[in-house]
């Protein structure tokens, strides 16, 4: 037993090389990374990154998780040109899995390869605050008309946010989230989280905003589409979740 549990921990730590013979082999045949991504390095410090990561059992990710899902997660770290030793993204444990999640650098960073001019700026609309926004019916598009904010209103209740996202026909276009929009994203969270979310709002309410405008891009560019639904099969069949 434990020298079958040594022979899946040596097969699962060799993965790393066997991905990136992989990506050398796609790119001889015309598959393309982003021009500022070294997916060698980004590899080899993945996986010193994932010694790092155990279950809530105590067990390695070597252990625990089937070398084809690691190499699977690995390599669509690549194709979105992303690296998890430098927080852009997050690896998961779900049941003999190993999923990679973006984190909230990771979706900035992949926005920015696109719009390379684009800074995220999310605002809170506050309880109180005068807030009007029009949706130009010929485009579609929503434009503001004006948000007004006065001191005394930044101690209230959040009502929404804001933020602008830029388009291919170099207009930004307003995104707006509701407050019910804003908790329905934060109910994913544990009761933790959701505590930190509430005592800092301004800034979780801006990171959500700018998650959730990041995905709208995100999902839209056909670089960034590797199939993920087998990480999303094994997320919903509600298996315990670990990582960093």
């Amino acid at each position: 037993m434990a020298e079958n549990k040594e022979t899946h921990v040596a097969l699962t730590q060799n993965v790393g090389e066997q991905v990136i013979k992989r990506v050398n082999n796609l790119c001889e045949a015309g598959f393309t990374v982003p021009k500022d991504y070294n997916y060698v390095n980004a590899i080899k410090m993945s996986m010193l990154k994932l010694q790092e990561l155990k279950d809530k059992s105590g067990r390695g990710v070597f252990e625990v998780c089937t070398p084809n899902s690691i190499q699977t997660a690995l390599f669509k770290m690549c194709c979105r040109g992303l690296n998890i030793a430098f927080n852009q993204a997050y690896p998961i444990i779900r049941g003999n899995q190993l999923c990679i999640d973006d984190s909230y650098f990771g979706k900035v960073l992949m926005v920015k390869r696109i719009f390379p001019e684009w800074e995220p700026k999310p605002h809170v609309v506050r309880e109180g605050d005068e807030f009007v926004y029009t949706i130009i019916p010929e485009t579609g598009k929503t434009k503001m008309v004006k948000h007004v904010q006065k001191l005394e209103n930044i101690d209230n209740g959040f009502v929404g946010g804001y933020i602008y996202l830029p388009s291919k026909d170099g207009d930004m276009d307003l995104y707006v989230m509701t407050k019910k929009q804003i908790m329905t994203a934060w109910s994913k969270s544990s009761s933790r989280e959701m505590q930190t979310h509430k005592a800092f709002d301004e800034k979780m309410v801006g990171k959500t905003l700018v998650n959730s405008g990041c995905n709208m891009i995100i999902n839209s560019t056909p670089e960034y589409q590797v199939a993920t639904e087998d990480e999303e099969q094994v997320h919903h069949d509600g298996v315990e979740d670990a990582e960093f």
